[in-house]
């Protein structure tokens, strides 16, 4: 049976050293795996729309990582409204053609990526129509991961414009799957609560009250840079990459609350 407890020691602790008020978490089971065993060099992000937008994940997290002096490969492979079984992993991670080799290089452990991100439909985690098809998926797609020497990890995707009500059983959802198949789960969604608890006038979602906003997408990468290479992103100049770049005050808000998400969730 999955272990599940509340975070009260630090909201209690908090009330107890400076009498204030603390927000109740937005998740009740906790992580098992709270990094990946290496920092990774090379990313392939496994999605839909949501990683697709504002020119896509893989270029956010590229822009940090230039911005940062890191050295690191991203590429992404999406289809629009897919849930991971619309995904064959294993050709995208070792494609059986030659064209890989005019982009990428495989490493010395034959590794074309050491970090593969699998970010689901958004409603598969909590849909009971949707929900076994993600766990089913979630799981085989780890495996043929892991099989490839790989590391694995789930994103965690955020509620709805309007509708925070769905953060928790989503984020309970998909730590249920990561810790079933002992893998990292990044907290994007939890940071786009946070984020609009902090400021609620932070415009993170688009008008269809789905997708990302270019702040959105920028804050959904920097929680997925943060988490993988256990850092935050710090005195960075990178404001987005073909959308209209942030302000310098939002993009620092942003920067900010991906840290600080990360840091509370896996208990750094």
């Amino acid at each position: 049976m999955q272990s599940i407890r509340f975070k009260l020691g630090a909201c209690a602790a908090a009330l107890v050293m400076a009498g204030a008020a603390c927000a109740a978490p937005n998740y009740t089971v906790e992580p098992k795996v709270t990094s990946l065993k290496a920092v990774p060099t090379k990313i392939m992000v496994v999605g839909n729309s949501y990683s697709y937008y504002n020119c896509g994940v893989f270029d956010y997290l590229w822009g940090f990582a230039a911005d940062q002096k890191v050295d690191l490969q991203t590429a992404q492979a999406t289809i629009a409204g897919a849930d991971l079984d619309w995904h064959h992993v294993e050709s995208l991670i070792n494609p059986p053609g030659k064209s890989w080799s005019f982009i990428f290089k495989k490493d010395n452990e034959g590794r074309l990526f050491d970090a593969v991100l699998l970010q689901p439909n958004s409603m598969s985690p909590i849909d009971p129509r949707m929900v076994d098809n993600f766990k089913e998926w979630a799981g085989k797609h780890i495996q043929t991961i892991r099989k490839a020497g790989a590391e694995p990890a789930l994103v965690m995707t955020w509620a709805r414009k309007g509708k925070p009500e769905m953060t928790q059983p989503l984020a309970d959802s998909v730590i249920s799957v990561g810790n079933a198949n002992n893998t990292l789960v990044i907290p994007v969604g939890l940071a786009f609560a946070k984020a609009l608890e902090k400021d609620p006038k932070v415009n993170l979602i688009m008008p269809d009250m789905s997708h990302p906003t270019a702040a959105g997408s920028y804050l959904e990468s920097a929680v997925i840079y943060s988490a993988l290479l256990k850092r935050p992103i710090e005195k960075s100049q990178y404001r987005g990459g073909c959308e209209k770049p942030l302000d310098d005050k939002t993009a620092q808000f942003l920067l900010d609350v991906a840290w600080e998400t990360v840091k509370d969730f896996y208990h750094w």
